[in-house]
């Protein structure tokens, strides 16, 4: 009997499984075919960041780099790709280098440093190493620990973390051509991902349109200008908790030319 009732809660499980990650491959085609329809009548892209700081042109408007008065439709930002295994080859380092890599893609853009897929392997195992001369770890780096990173190992202090930021908040950073690194409760986050996907996961966001966010989701090297639902994505945004990983709180980094 005991068998039985074991079978049969299996088999929910699985029904339950198989219907959500349905639901989920849904919105993300409807909201894919969205961006593609506002990509076809309006194309916006945010140029990488210019060290002289003069203005630039959107939609034959001259826009100043310095100016926070002001959001595009979309803001598309040139931002280079590399999955956080960037040869495909999981193990004890790379399946847990999302931090790394989503922080070293989003600072390559700002200093507008270009790395082939051996450089950047090369400069994740050594912000792992700094990491564990640092923190005695590397896994599940919090917000803090990432901007340390970011301000210690390559003293690069040009960064705000945002508290409880809204969906404003991160659209006008990227309107302005700064970038964006959040922390994701991943669970159940993306019907792509093996099994439940990670408890503790970062992207780097950057572009939007009217609903979606579209992101370099850094697990895989298929998910290059992820496109995410705005309200699912912002509603898994939370930082690092050491006990209960659904208590974290919503933060995130941007960082500014």
């Amino acid at each position: 009997m005991k068998h039985y009732i074991v079978w049969f809660f299996t088999i929910i499980w699985i029904m339950y499984y198989l219907i959500f990650n349905y639901q989920q491959r849904l919105i993300y085609q409807d909201d894919y075919h969205n961006v593609k329809q506002e990509l076809l009548s309006q194309k916006t892209e945010v140029p990488r960041p210019s060290s002289n700081n003069k203005p630039y042109k959107i939609n034959n408007n001259t826009i100043q780099p310095s100016s926070s008065s002001w959001m595009l439709t979309m803001a598309n930002l040139d931002v280079d790709f590399y999955p956080q295994s960037p040869f495909w080859k999981w193990g004890p380092i790379f399946e847990d280098t999302c931090e790394e890599a989503s922080l070293l893609l989003a600072l390559n853009y700002i200093r507008w440093d270009y790395m082939n897929r051996i450089q950047f392997r090369d400069e994740l195992l050594k912000i792992v190493e700094w990491q564990n001369k640092n923190f005695w770890y590397f896994k599940d780096t919090n917000v803090a620990q990432t901007a340390e990173i970011l301000q210690r190992m390559y003293w690069f202090h040009n960064l705000n973390i945002i508290d409880n930021p809204e969906i404003s908040d991160i659209k006008q950073a990227i309107s302005d051509g700064n970038i964006v690194i959040a922390p994701l409760y991943g669970i159940w986050l993306n019907p792509n991902y093996w099994g439940l996907g990670p408890d503790y996961h970062f992207v780097v966001i950057k572009w939007y349109t009217k609903n979606s966010f579209i992101t370099h989701d850094v697990w895989t090297k298929k998910w290059e200008n992820y496109v995410y639902n705005q309200n699912t994505l912002y509603s898994r945004i939370h930082d690092f908790h050491p006990t209960n990983i659904e208590l974290g709180e919503k933060k995130i980094i941007i960082l500014k030319k």
